[in-house]
């Protein structure tokens, strides 16, 4: 693989060009995670509304009918709710685990088998979810892609 980098102050933008000869998981992978650069979702935190980098997202869960975004170093709350974010993050490393979480499949650090069909998702921060049998052949495939 050959790898360009053109830096100028001319640019307006940054552009990202890939030429390939055949589209691999590999490659789509690489995409998806570019992607994931090119967009943020808002969220609130302490009356604030921020623009939160789809990257630094560790996982979305709804509780009580609240959404939150839930980062290494802070929590906002969305106003959209979870199956309209699915919906936005249909591309992107995010899948959905339960019936009210989605996770950023980059911030998992392992997955292990529970006696009861489930599996629990160790984060790369320490945090443990639980994935529910009715999602984990969702989460295979994501991981597999």
């Amino acid at each position: 693989m050959k790898l360009t980098v053109n830096q100028s102050m001319d640019f307006t933008e940054n552009e990202i060009i890939i030429n390939c000869t055949v589209m691999d998981k590999r490659l789509q992978q690489l995409i998806d995670y570019i992607r994931q650069y090119s967009f943020s979702l808002k969220g609130m935190s302490q009356g604030e509304i921020y623009n939160v980098p789809l990257e630094t997202i560790l996982y979305i869960d709804s509780v009580d009918g609240r959404t939150f975004f839930y980062c290494r170093d802070r929590i906002y709350e969305s106003k959209k709710p979870l199956y309209a974010l699915e919906r936005l993050l249909i591309n992107t490393p995010f899948v959905r685990i339960s019936k009210n979480c989605i996770l950023n499949i980059n911030a998992l650090k392992s997955v292990r088998i529970l006696l009861n069909h489930k599996m629990e998702a160790s984060l790369t921060t320490g945090e443990k979810l639980i994935i529910t049998r009715k999602y984990i052949e969702t989460v295979r495939a994501k991981l597999e892609s």
